[in-house]
């Protein structure tokens, strides 16, 4: 029966627990999505907290040297707590960040660009197609099992970066998320570049017979040229790109547990 008994100390670390769980899942894909009611992430990340709790408390739970609790300190630690969590979720939200430049630089060039919808469960503005690949990527991530690896990540935090054991060093960090960020550009352009090149040449080929044709209506026949081969290309490429997206989700998996070794 004492065995079940919970100290306050133990009240504090699971209230610290549930703050890094909570910053991860607000940030991660999938779980922390915009059209993800908040009553959904909270109540997730109380059940994972929960499971991670009882894991910990039973392989002994980590302590730190304090004389007697003061709440300047837990604050501190919250704070430091906080902090982890939305690095580690800021970072796994680079793959999709790229997904969305990709489909707006495509529905840019296509002329979608212009026509920009309001997308009922964000509320946000979006393309045509940027939303679209957005949707199947998010279901390709699915697929893979990326969600499993996202609820891993959570567990393996606590495993690499104990509690109050985490530090925060300044140039590698920096590094490796100026990485992370030019990496988007980079991610990006190789999805959007099938379709970006053809509709370039396109461009290219309606340039030349507006100088050649000058009695020709470019722009009433280049608006639904444009589409027409954009979206062809688009279906034609899209088993490429499911091979691309999921080795940047393979690539996505080794940057996190590069920063999680770096925070250990």
């Amino acid at each position: 029966m004492t065995d079940l008994l919970i100290s306050f100390d133990q009240v504090q670390y699971f209230m610290l627990m549930f703050v890094r769980v909570m910053s991860m899942m607000m940030l991660m894909p999938v779980f922390g999505a915009t059209y993800v009611p908040a009553q959904v992430k909270v109540a997730l990340s109380l059940l994972l907290t929960s499971a991670l709790f009882s894991v910990q408390r039973v392989s002994g739970l980590s302590s730190i040297d304090i004389s007697e609790f003061s709440i300047g300190l837990f604050f501190l630690l919250v704070f430091k707590e906080a902090i982890v969590g939305f690095i580690i979720g800021f970072a796994s939200t680079f793959l999709f960040t790229a997904v969305n430049f990709a489909g707006r630089m495509v529905d840019t060039m296509m002329g979608f660009g212009f026509v920009e919808l309001t997308d009922p469960l964000s509320q946000e503005s979006v393309t045509v197609l940027g939303q679209l690949k957005l949707i199947l990527f998010t279901i390709l991530f699915l697929l893979f099992n990326g969600h499993y690896f996202l609820l891993i990540t959570v567990q393996k935090s606590f495993e690499l970066v104990p509690m109050f054991e985490a530090v925060f060093p300044a140039d590698p960090m920096l590094a490796h998320f100026t990485y992370l960020v030019a990496n988007i550009f980079i991610l990006g352009f190789k999805l959007a570049a099938p379709v970006f090149v053809v509709l370039f040449l396109t461009m290219v080929a309606l340039g030349i017979v507006a100088r050649t044709v000058p009695q020709m209506n470019i722009f009433f026949v280049g608006l639904p040229l444009k589409i027409a081969l954009g979206l062809a290309t688009t279906v034609v490429v899209l088993p490429m790109l499911t091979a691309l997206f999921r080795r940047m989700a393979e690539g996505l998996i080794q940057d996190i547990w590069k920063l999680l070794y770096m925070l250990a």
